[in-house]
């Protein structure tokens, strides 16, 4: 008789911490040792001599107190050199081989950033925080999940630094709140499950006069109303982010025949640094207003990234009130209202609104990747919506090793067939647009986003670029115990709360340790938190119990491993 078939006997298990701690380690070191910043063309005195001998520099500096110049490489060709008055950054100017000028920016000519500046105004802000803490807030207040709201308001204090120029304390002020909510989904997905100590609503304490179905009205009504005004806010902004653009020129080549990559007009630099889904997506729009130069209309991506709130707003309600109700069982108005809370929350999330004013193509990734966490337990459709979701932006395939952990058998083989069957036609869009080199091609494109410089760079700002490959190295750590964590325990993958968690806490962690970091990427994780810290588990829960209680229950946990 075999070892472990003993009474008494177990087989030796893995620890997730340990072995999260090995391959962080490992990794960490790999990355240190292979880390290297290649060769500036010319000396940072000489690149900040050039910009300031170039035609258009002296008039855009005209009237500017500049008084510190850092130069930073884009690319091994391009630098780029930046005036600072103080910390407020004043201007930036490209260089090719350190001397020619290919682009000059005056951030000092624009009210807002990128995005609409209505989405920016003070009174505007306010509402969104009141009904985001309405929303998502608990009574009494000593409770974790009121901290979970105050760390996500807390990340609107980098949106508003970076709208008055202040980039390196933007980046720094983001660190809390996003190290706290990584923390916090990282414990929920991970750690023993623990029921919520007692709470009530913010929202039934501030109604006691209202019953729970006429609070559901209300939610409607408020629900329809701000999509009307994302609606409206997104396809009005003048000033849209130059992502939008970059995948509406991408679109426009494809229609005409012509692989991105490579292909790009000069207006976008590294314009073509995406997946190939993140072009083909957008040619629909590409073929009714195509999009040569930064002139062109961009009114389609606009909406286009309105309605990704709207329906990652729906994902985050079917994921916080359960399915579609049958007609013998209707969902309790208590279930509906949890579920709308939720979804409002979401929605009323205070960057969102800039973000999405913006056109940037962050919302479309977060609504792919709640649609994934929905068909958590359906395994191989959410390989296969991960997959898609990877090849739109690349962050997503993080978390495909964390999808199939729990799987094995035919349930594994299925899965890796649906990532496949996603996957071969795209490679097969890129052979015939690009040749036999087309894979390549993109492949080399996307290079840049591992070995870009950048003037938004978290590690720049914390003037500790040494320990970014050691940050690296813990998110593949992270990776590893959760890998293990599902292999052993497969029906802790039947939470998607939880996996929701787990995918934030990724999400997050490939966030702080990339070299460039923006405020549109907390688009990825906002619809995440909110589904596992900010709403109520235990009314999501209820759905499946009623099923269960008519005979039509989900498959169990178990054969998730079978």
């Amino acid at each position: 008789m075999p070892e472990h078939d003993r009474p008494g006997t177990r087989p030796r298990r893995v620890s997730p911490l340990t072995a999260g701690a090995v391959v962080a380690a490992i990794a960490a070191l790999a990355l240190t040792l292979t880390h290297h910043k290649p060769a500036a063309p010319v000396s940072a005195p000489q690149a900040i001599r050039s910009a300031l001998h170039a035609p258009h520099v002296a008039q855009m500096l005209s009237g500017s107190h500049w008084n510190r110049a850092v130069v930073g490489q884009i690319d091994p060709h391009l630098e780029q050199v930046t005036f600072y008055s103080g910390d407020r950054l004043d201007a930036a100017v490209a260089l090719r081989a350190g001397r020619t000028e290919t682009q000059a920016i005056d951030y000092r000519q624009t009210s807002v950033p990128y995005g609409d500046w209505i989405a920016y105004q003070p009174a505007v802000l306010a509402v969104l925080c009141a009904l985001f803490v309405v929303m998502a807030g608990v009574s009494p207040w000593r409770r974790l999940r009121n901290l979970d709201v105050a760390a996500a308001l807390s990340l609107l204090v980098s949106v508003l630094l970076f709208q008055h120029r202040y980039v390196d304390p933007s980046l720094l002020a983001t660190v809390p709140g996003l190290g706290y909510l990584l923390i916090r989904c990282a414990g929920k997905a991970l750690g023993a499950h623990r029921e919520p100590a007692p709470s009530t609503p913010l929202l039934a304490v501030i109604t006691p006069g209202l019953d729970p179905a006429r609070r559901v009205r209300w939610l409607r009504a408020l629900l329809v109303a701000l999509a009307v005004v994302f609606l409206m806010v997104s396809v009005s902004s003048f000033n849209a982010v130059d992502v939008i653009y970059a995948v509406m020129e991408g679109a426009t080549r494809i229609v005409h025949g012509v692989l991105p990559y490579g292909h790009m007009p000069p207006g976008i630099i590294h314009g073509d640094t995406y997946p190939i889904l993140s072009y083909l997506l957008y040619t629909p729009l590409a073929l009714v207003a195509p999009v040569n130069d930064i002139w062109g209309s961009v009114d389609g991506g606009l909406g286009v990234a309105a309605l990704a709130a709207i329906v990652a707003a729906w994902a985050v309600f079917r994921l916080t009130a359960g399915g579609r109700p049958r007609a013998s069982a209707p969902r309790p108005a208590e279930i509906e209202e949890a579920g709308l809370r939720a979804a409002l929350a979401w929605l009323t999330f205070p960057p969102l609104l800039i973000i999405v004013s913006t056109g940037t193509t962050d919302g479309v990734l977060a609504a792919m990747v709640l649609v994934a966490i929905l068909l958590w337990r359906r395994p191989v459709a959410c390989s296969g919506m991960l997959a898609f979701a990877g090849w739109f932006k690349l962050a997503p395939f993080a978390l495909l090793p964390v999808c199939i952990a729990p799987l094995r058998g035919r349930r594994l083989v299925a899965a890796l067939a649906a990532i496949a069957a996603v996957s071969l036609p795209l490679i097969g869009v890129l052979v015939a647009l690009g040749g036999i080199g087309g894979p390549a091609d993109m492949i080399h494109a996307i290079s840049y986003q591992f070995s870009r410089g950048a003037q938004q760079s978290l590690w720049g700002a914390l003037g500790s670029t040494a320990l970014q490959p050691i940050a690296q190295g813990a998110v593949l750590g992270l990776i590893a115990a959760a890998v293990v964590k599902l292999r052993q325990e497969p029906d802790v993958a039947w939470d998607r709360a939880r996996m929701a968690a787990l995918s934030a806490a990724i999400l997050i962690g490939l966030q702080l340790s990339a070299e460039y970091w923006a405020f549109l990427y907390l688009a990825w994780v906002g619809p995440l938190a909110v589904v596992s810290l900010l709403a109520d588990s235990r009314a999501a829960a209820q759905p499946v119990e009623a099923r269960a209680a008519i005979g039509s229950a989900p498959e169990p946990p178990a054969a998730i491993a079978a």
